[in-house]
């Protein structure tokens, strides 16, 4: 089941973003760590209305910023389409619930919100060295269109898009 976040979920989202950032310091890959993404960032997603959440068996084991508000960097990437876009930004998936299909019902359920609000193009990213994540937006369907090298974290952010 997947619902709109609340604040009383902030906690368990932040233990699944700290045991994600494990995984994937891991892997190699340091897009997020002690920086980002914080509370705050998830905090204000509750407050817009934003953040949804997956749940199993009563347990949160996933979340997810929808918004129609994208990266500050967006404008300057060659998007297939000037249209409105919903972004999906900061996807955590539990590490013990990873290969469950937790992550692509969460990028399915972003197509439902995007239709709700009317878009028909959704707009994500994410770094080179996060295998996971660009095989999931390959899967969903998602178009790679360029990367952008980011010094701070040597490594390139990758981005994507689908039209609905």
């Amino acid at each position: 089941m997947i619902r709109k976040a609340e604040k009383k979920d902030l906690e368990r989202i932040m233990e699944i973003v700290k045991a994600s950032v494990e995984v994937m310091n891991r892997q190699g890959n340091y897009q997020w760590d002690h920086t980002y993404p914080l509370p705050s960032h998830y905090q204000g997603d509750i407050v817009a209305g934003d953040l949804y959440v997956a749940e199993q068996d009563g347990r949160i084991v996933g979340a997810a910023c929808l918004s129609e508000k994208e990266h500050d960097e967006y404008p300057s990437v060659d998007w297939r389409s000037p249209a409105k876009a919903l972004t999906v930004k900061r996807v955590a998936v539990d590490p013990q619930y990873r290969g469950l299909g937790i992550a692509t019902g969460l990028y399915q359920h972003a197509e439902k919100v995007a239709k709700q609000k009317g878009l028909d193009y959704i707009k994500t990213d994410t770094f080179s060295k996060n295998a996971s994540a660009r095989h999931l937006f390959e899967a969903n369907g998602y178009h790679y269109l360029q990367e952008k090298y980011v010094e701070e974290k040597n490594d390139s952010l990758r981005y994507y898009d689908k039209i609905l």
